[in-house]
C-alpha cells in the first residue's frame, strides 16, 4: 500500500490531468491494460469527470498495495504511464516512484557469497533467501477450505453503510468487530454475503446473501470489538464454519488475513505478514489489511484462527508505549473469555468439523 501525503497526491493528479491518453474513460481503462491491471477496471470509476475518475484510479491503486508477484500496483500504473508522459512529467513520476520504493521488491535478495563467477566444478548450493517461506502445496488448497466461511458484512442504517468481514464459528454463528454491527438494532439493516469472489479469470461467482435471524443470540464487547450474532438458514451447513481454538501465537511468527477489503471480492494477505507483538488481549502484525477487514479472522501459518483484526494505522506498542505503523487483532483466546454463556454453549454444542 502506497501512503501519499496530500501534497504529493495533488501533485500527482495534476500531472495524470494533462496527459492527453487519461482524458477519456476508455483512454484509462487501455492505461490499466498496458499495466497488465485491466482485471481492475471494473473496480474503478473510470467515465464521466476526468480529475473525479483519475483520482479514484490513484486512490484505489494506493489502497490496493501489491500485486500476487509483490509488486504496487499505482507503481505498475504510473510506470505504464510514463512513457506518453513527457519529459517533465517523467520526472515527476520518477521521483514519486522512487521515494515510495514502488518498483522496488518486498525485501532485497541478500547476495549469495558461495558464487564466485568462472568455471565450477558444480552449481552452488541452493538457498534460502532471508526468511524460509517455503510451503507444502497443501497450504493453497488448506487456505481455500478456510476462505469459505469468510463473508462480507455489510450494515445499511443512519444514512450511512458500514462495510466489514466476519466468520462463521458454528452453522449459524458469526463474528465480526463490535464496530461494524454494534447493537441488535443494527442487525435489522445487515446482510452477510458469502463467496464474494472472482475466478482466476476476473469473473465474478454466484453469491450467497444471509440475514441476521429475528430475536436470535447477540453479543458485542465493546472493550475487544468483537460482536458474535445468530444468522437464520444455518449457512454454514453449505459454507462450513471455522474451530473455535486458542493456539499460541508468537512475535516473529507469520499471520495470514483472509478478508473483504473496501467490501472488494475476498482477498488473502499472506506475503510480508510478521507479528511484532503479543500480549494482554492483542496481537499486532504488519499484514496488509484496509477498511472493510475489521472481523477478518487472523490465521497462523496452521489455517488456524489466533485472533479477530480489529484496527490499523499508527498503534501504541504495549511493550515500548511508542506509536508504530501496525495492524492489531483481539486475540481469540480473550473472545473466549469475554463471551457470554449462551453464546459458549451454542459454539460447545456446534459439530467437529472433520
Amino acid at each position: 500500500m502506497v501512503k501519499l501525503s496530500v501534497e504529493e497526491q495533488r501533485r500527482l493528479l495534476d500531472v495524470l490531468l494533462e496527459i492527453e491518453e487519461l482524458s477519456s474513460g476508455e483512454g484509462r481503462r487501455s492505461m490499466l491494460a498496458i499495466a497488465g491491471l485491466g482485471r481492475l477496471a471494473r473496480h474503478i470509476r473510470l467515465e464521466g469527470s476526468a480529475y473525479l475518475s483519475i483520482g479514484h484510479i490513484v486512490t484505489y491503486l494506493a489502497g490496493y498495495g501489491r500485486d500476487e508477484r509483490g509488486q504496487e500496483v499505482l507503481g505498475l500504473f504510473l510506470n505504464a504511464v510514463k512513457p506518453v508522459a513527457g519529459p517533465e512529467r517523467q520526472r515527476v513520476l520518477s521521483e514519486l516512484m522512487t521515494r515510495h520504493a514502488m518498483m522496488t521488491p518486498v525485501a532485497d535478495l541478500p547476495p549469495v557469497g558461495d558464487w564466485r563467477g568462472g568455471a565450477a566444478p558444480a552449481p552452488p548450493p541452493e538457498k534460502i533467501i532471508v526468511a524460509n517461506t517455503l510451503r507444502p502445496i497443501a497450504f493453497l488448497a488448506h487456505a481455500l477450505e478456510v476462505a469459505r466461511p469468510v463473508a462480507l458484512v455489510t450494515v445499511d442504517g443512519g444514512g450511512r453503510t458500514m462495510l466489514g468481514t466476519g466468520f462463521l464459528v458454528a452453522p449459524d454463528l458469526m463474528v465480526t468487530c463490535a464496530h461494524v454491527v454494534p447493537s441488535p438494532e443494527a442487525l435489522a439493516g445487515t446482510t452477510v454475503c458469502f463467496n464474494h469472489e472472482d475466478d482466476r479469470f476476473g469473473n465474478a461467482l454466484e453469491r450467497s446473501e444471509y440475514t441476521p435471524a429475528p430475536g436470535g443470540l447477540f453479543h458485542a464487547d465493546r472493550r475487544l470489538d468483537f460482536a458474535i450474532f445468530e444468522l437464520r438458514g444455518s449457512p454454514g451447513e453449505r459454507w462450513g464454519w471455522l474451530a473455535w481454538e486458542e493456539p499460541r501465537i508468537a512475535a516473529g511468527e507469520r499471520v495470514n488475513i483472509i478478508q473483504h477489503p473496501g467490501g472488494r471480492p475476498k482477498q488473502i494477505a499472506m506475503q510480508s505478514n510478521f507479528v511484532e507483538y503479543v500480549g494482554g488481549d492483542v496481537v499486532q502484525y504488519v499484514t496488509a489489511t484496509l477498511p472493510g477487514s475489521s472481523g477478518s479472522p487472523v490465521f497462523n501459518d496452521s489455517w488456524q484462527v489466533c485472533a479477530v483484526h480489529r484496527a490499523g494505522g499508527d498503534l501504541v506498542d504495549p511493550a515500548t508505549g511508542e506509536f508504530t505503523y501496525r495492524n492489531e487483532g483481539v486475540l481469540m483466546s480473550s473472545v473466549l473469555r469475554a463471551l457470554p454463556s449462551p453464546a459458549r454453549d451454542r459454539l460447545n454444542a456446534a459439530p467437529t468439523l472433520t
